[in-house]
């Protein structure tokens, strides 16, 4: 395999799944809502303005109608969504928070069977969707909560998040969007990331937000800037360039190794520890989701469509 597409490879497994850690350390000093606010706009823009600079006006394919599409799906996707993640990894470890956002594409394979009507059930798929959630049901009665805390809630809070990004990423293949992808996620970030802003001065968080001396530590920093260049920039140009040279069903096997390296990154670095029976709800889950992809199957005359996340 070239070297490039290694380094792919290595990019949307290692640094996306790197990002869950990235956002347990930012909001551990940083309300969530501003974190996540902050993070996606700051990507967004500077996704936009490369998508300009790299390919000019001659390569944009963008107006008013496909700008404002972007900026929509920017509620499901990156709003809703990642409110839910960093609100939720204030309560929860890292790497489950991780295990949870895993099955995305369960749900999208749901809605591909349900809604769209491009996929049909297999023995194999079903059995997938059963252990995935399966797992989910495990790490929620073995996961316990700190004082004040209950990980049943930041549990269903996240996967309200996976159920947002999934609708989103089901509603995008019905719209006209700017081209190229860059740009696409640029305007869905920046939007999506100036809501979160919004909703961050709604609830009270900037009114409350603690001292810079607080939190404008090296962890913190190192933390945001992760978060916003190698785990939103770098990494989701690997994955446009991926989807454009690489089997779908071989560009999403990310959905089940990022949080392998989710949970061992939490060990490693974080000091997490996962009890036997929270590992045995993550091996369910991953091996629901693997068995969920391998198991699907095209309806007749329909292209497959790949999933994406973070």
């Amino acid at each position: 395999m070239p070297i490039r597409r290694v380094l792919a490879y290595a990019a949307i497994y290692v640094l996306w799944g790197g990002s869950f850690l990235g956002i347990r350390e930012v909001v551990a000093m940083v309300p969530p809502f501003f974190a996540a606010g902050f993070r996606f706009l700051l990507a967004g823009l500077v996704l936009i303005a490369w998508s300009y600079v790299r390919g000019g006006t001659a390569r944009v394919e963008t107006d008013r109608r496909r700008t404002r599409n972007a900026c929509l799906l920017g509620v499901p996707m990156f709003m809703v969504m990642y409110a839910a993640l960093f609100w939720g990894e204030v309560r929860v470890a890292s790497g489950i928070a991780a295990v949870i956002s895993a099955v995305i594409p369960v749900w999208i394979f749901l809605g591909e069977v349900w809604v769209l009507r491009t996929q049909r059930a297999t023995l194999l798929s079903v059995l997938g969707v059963a252990l995935g959630f399966g797992g989910v049901a495990v790490l929620a009665l073995y996961t316990p909560g700190g004082p004040g805390r209950s990980p049943l809630a930041a549990m269903l809070v996240l996967i309200g998040g996976t159920i947002s990004w999934s609708v989103g990423t089901l509603w995008s293949r019905r719209l006209k969007l700017p081209r190229p992808q860059t740009l696409n996620a640029g305007w869905q970030m920046a939007c999506g990331g100036t809501l979160l802003l919004v909703l961050a001065a709604v609830t009270g968080e900037l009114r409350g937000f603690p001292p810079v001396s607080q939190w404008l530590t090296v962890r913190v920093v190192a933390g945001m800037a992760y978060l916003v260049i190698a785990a939103s920039i770098v990494t989701f140009t690997c994955y446009v360039w991926l989807i454009a040279h690489e089997p779908a069903t071989r560009v999403a096997s990310y959905a089940y190794v990022n949080p392998v390296f989710a949970l061992l990154a939490g060990a490693a670095l974080a000091g997490e520890r996962l009890s036997a029976p929270q590992m045995a709800g993550a091996a369910l889950v991953v091996a629901g989701v693997f068995a969920t992809l391998t198991g699907k199957q095209a309806m007749p005359a329909t292209r497959e469509q790949p999933v994406r996340g973070s």
